[in-house]
């Protein structure tokens, strides 16, 4: 006769699985716990880790499994850790797990790594100790390829896990030992500090260009206690530069917001210029030359408020 049913409510607050403890707390003997195993009503993920039959294996459910069986010396991996922070293009079911030494015994879905150099690279979100968005992006340079790579680090930027400085210093620290994938990570870093494929496009334009990087996301704060965030501007000029895709732009109530945005902001001394999706991609000249000019038009110390991201 079954009686697991404490169990099973127990384990929805605990990820679905089952524990030493939680058996404990549901009252099942040693006996009738060997029985429910042997009969196959609960399968093992990892030693001292149970699921119910009935229930489906995510890939939640295995990170939490293997997060509690590795304990505190261990941290999410790679594309494993960049998923776990809500990273663009991070899909991955595999479970990587970074550790300071090997073990063995390993279930057939679990994969560690060893390190010496994880200092400051771990972190805990959600509940599980995990890499840094930071580390897991360099560790993923490795195998990742240019358009994987950047779109995470584009939406770790605009999630804010990371910054390309922070990037930038901790792939120095990392890069001594001819790690695989710095040649690629440090080229993508060029156009880097856009929250957008189109940012980047028009960071490249730029660079490429022969003028100056702008400071990326500067927020200016108004009198009136609001924040702007424009998307560049370059230092030591007024010159505030919005690049805008579809999404957002498309309604009377979104063109009003940007135009009162707009406003704001040409009140505070700031030369606003707009490029859409089309001058970006389809007429990147038209982007270069305009904004030469407008560099080239006037300069001026932009407004104190301003605070770079």
């Amino acid at each position: 006769m079954r009686n697991d049913s404490k169990l099973i409510e127990l384990i929805t607050g605990n990820h679905m699985l089952a524990t030493r403890s939680l058996v404990q707390q549901a009252g099942l003997s040693p006996h009738q716990w060997q029985r429910l195993l042997r009969d196959d009503v609960w399968l093992p993920l990892v030693p001292g880790h149970w699921r119910h039959a009935a229930t489906p294996v995510t890939w939640e459910m295995r990170v939490h499994a293997g997060a509690g069986w590795l304990g505190k010396d261990a941290a999410l991996y790679g594309a494993t850790a960049a998923r776990w922070w809500d990273l663009d293009d991070c899909h991955t079911e595999s479970v990587d797990f970074l550790v300071p030494r090997a073990r063995r015994h390993l279930p057939p879905w679990l994969n560690l790594h060893t390190t010496t150099e994880w200092s400051g690279d771990v972190l805990q979100h959600k509940g599980i100790r995990t890499c840094s968005a930071t580390r897991a992006i360099i560790d993923i340079a490795r195998t990742a390829s240019a358009h994987e790579l950047e779109s995470i680090i584009d939406s770790a930027v605009r999630l804010r896990r990371t910054s390309v400085p922070t990037l930038t210093s901790r792939m120095a620290q990392l890069s001594g030992s001819g790690r695989a994938g710095i040649r690629l990570l440090r080229t993508l870093l060029l156009d880097s500090g856009g929250e957008s494929f189109l940012e980047r496009a028009f960071l490249r334009l730029i660079r490429e260009a022969g003028l100056p990087r702008p400071q990326t996301q500067v927020v200016h704060h108004q009198r009136d206690g609001r924040a702007i965030r424009v998307d560049f501007e370059f230092a030591g000029t007024n010159l505030v530069v919005e690049v805008s895709g579809r999404r957002g732009h498309t309604s009377d109530r979104d063109r009003q917001r940007d135009a009162r945005r707009r406003n704001r902001l040409t009140a505070d001394g700031l030369r606003v210029v707009e490029f859409t999706t089309a001058d970006v991609i389809d007429d990147p000249a038209y982007v270069q030359d305009h904004t030469r000019a407008e560099l080239a038009s006037g300069h001026r110390t932009a407004a104190p408020r301003a605070v770079g991201a």
